[in-house]
């Protein structure tokens, strides 16, 4: 791994063919996280070195130990952003949902969080698969956004115990559950895509399995 200096990982005010450090610095994580997406999400996390990354990129060794300690760093990055999409398209979803029925919002909400992971089989496997293991920071996150949408689920139990159209219940055990449900599959479809059936179809039949399991009787 190269040296940085502190120097190097000082801030710049310098301006290069018109744009700022900041603006460099930005672009080049953009598309150090393109390239990790592309690369962890078809060949493995495991299997794509620093170098290749980098190469992939058009980004320098030294631009990357500027931003990064370790590989880890990127998919830790990566994940977060991932993640954090997830989480603020599912809270958009439910907000335009506010007033329809607990059915309809569950399904815009469940819909909002697998629809661009059904939509990018390396987004899914970098999430669902690449993510899992890699070390306790990672595990960390998981966590993290586990229980973000394990808590809009029970909010949005709460919601409708209030308005009288599910009965009051220990909703927090079953959204965990939906969030374990709907890892297996994403998991296994995300390394074993079925060419019979398309990802549209998949994700509506695990929307369907997916609210029938949190608002069972």
């Amino acid at each position: 791994m190269p040296t940085v200096t502190a120097s190097d990982r000082a801030p710049h005010h310098r301006t290069y063919a018109g744009r700022s450090f900041d603006e460099r610095d930005a672009d080049r994580r953009e598309r150090l996280l393109s390239a990790a997406l592309e690369l962890f999400g078809s060949e493995g996390y495991g299997r794509v070195p620093v170098e290749r990354l980098c190469s992939t990129a058009k980004v320098s060794t030294r631009h990357f130990y500027q931003r990064y300690q370790q590989k880890e760093d990127v998919l830790l990055d990566l994940y977060a952003t991932l993640a954090g999409s997830s989480y603020a398209a599912v809270v958009a979803a439910l907000e335009v949902q506010r007033e329809a029925p607990v059915e309809a919002r569950l399904s815009a909400g469940l819909r909002a969080y697998l629809g661009p992971l059904f939509a990018d089989p390396s987004a899914a496997r970098v999430a669902f698969v690449e993510a899992i293991g890699v070390s306790p920071r990672m595990e960390a996150q998981r966590v993290e956004l586990r229980n973000a949408i394990v808590e809009v689920l029970e909010r949005e139990a709460a919601l409708a115990v209030e308005r009288g159209e599910v009965p009051a219940r220990d909703y927090r055990f079953l959204a965990l559950c939906l969030f374990g449900a709907i890892t297996v599959v994403v998991h296994d479809w995300s390394l074993h895509p079925d060419p019979a059936s398309s990802a549209a179809g998949m994700e509506d039949q695990l929307i369907d399995v997916a609210r029938s399991l949190l608002l069972i009787l």
